[in-house]
C-alpha cells in the first residue's frame, strides 16, 4: 500500500521498536514470504532510535533493513521528595535529634503513621504497636528501613522531559545526567565491578 498506492519515497519511524520488525518471518535473511519484507518492500526505512536500546536497533536493521539513526535519551535527574515524602524525612531528621529523649516514642508514632499515609507498608515492616512498647533498639531499626526507603526514592532517576532531535542537553543538564550516572554502582564485574564516585 505505502510503495505502490500511497507512493510513499520512503518510511520514517519516530521512536523505539514498532510492530514491522516483530512481524512473523524468519530471524535472519528475509524472503519474500517474510512479512516485515512483505509490508516494507522497497521502501528505505529511516528509523529515529534510542541511543540507549542498540539491540533492538539492531533487530530493526536486521528484519526491517532500517537504516538507524541515534537519538540521546532525555537527561535524567534524582527524583527527590516531595509531600508526604518530604515531611516524612523532616520527621526522620527530627527522631535523630530526640531520640534520646521521652518524645522518641510519639515521633516513632507518627513517623509509622506517616509511612503508611505514604504506602510504605509494602515496602517496610511497620508496627502494628504503640511505639513505647518498643525498645529503643527497634524504634531505630524501623526509623532506619523507613530512611533506607525514603534515600532509594529520592535518588531514583527521573527523565527530565523529552530529547528533542538535533538539540543537545544544555551543560547543567549533562552534567545532572553525568553525575548521577557516576553515582551508581556497577556490581554486573563482580570483583571488578566499578564502584560509584563518592
Amino acid at each position: 500500500y505505502l510503495e505502490k498506492i500511497f507512493k510513499a519515497d520512503a518510511v520514517l519511524h519516530f521512536g523505539t521498536h514498532g510492530s514491522l520488525e516483530f512481524m512473523p518471518g524468519k530471524q535472519v535473511g528475509m524472503s519474500d514470504t517474510c512479512f516485515p519484507d512483505k509490508l516494507i518492500c522497497s521502501l528505505p526505512n529511516i528509523y529515529y532510535y534510542a541511543a540507549n536500546n542498540p539491540s533492538e536497533a539492531t533487530i530493526a536493521k536486521r528484519r526491517s533493513y532500517a537504516g538507524t539513526i541515534s537519538y540521546l535519551t532525555p537527561p535524567a535527574e534524582n527524583a527527590g521528595l516531595y509531600k508526604g515524602l518530604k515531611e516524612l524525612s523532616e520527621l526522620v531528621a527530627s527522631y535523630q535529634g530526640a531520640k534520646n529523649s521521652g518524645r522518641a516514642a510519639s515521633i516513632v508514632n507518627v513517623i509509622v503513621e506517616k509511612a503508611r499515609q505514604c504506602n510504605m507498608e509494602n515496602d517496610v515492616n511497620l508496627p502494628e504497636v504503640d511505639a513505647k512498647e518498643l525498645e529503643p533498639e527497634q524504634r531505630d531499626n524501623i526509623v532506619g528501613m523507613v530512611y533506607k526507603k525514603l534515600i532509594e526514592i529520592e535518588s531514583r532517576l527521573l527523565p527530565c522531559g523529552l530529547h528533542t532531535i538535533g538539540k543537545p542537553p544544555t551543560a547543567n543538564e549533562a552534567i545532572a545526567t553525568l553525575v548521577n550516572i557516576a553515582g551508581l554502582d556497577r556490581p554486573e564485574e563482580g570483583e571488578n565491578g566499578i564502584k560509584s564516585l563518592p
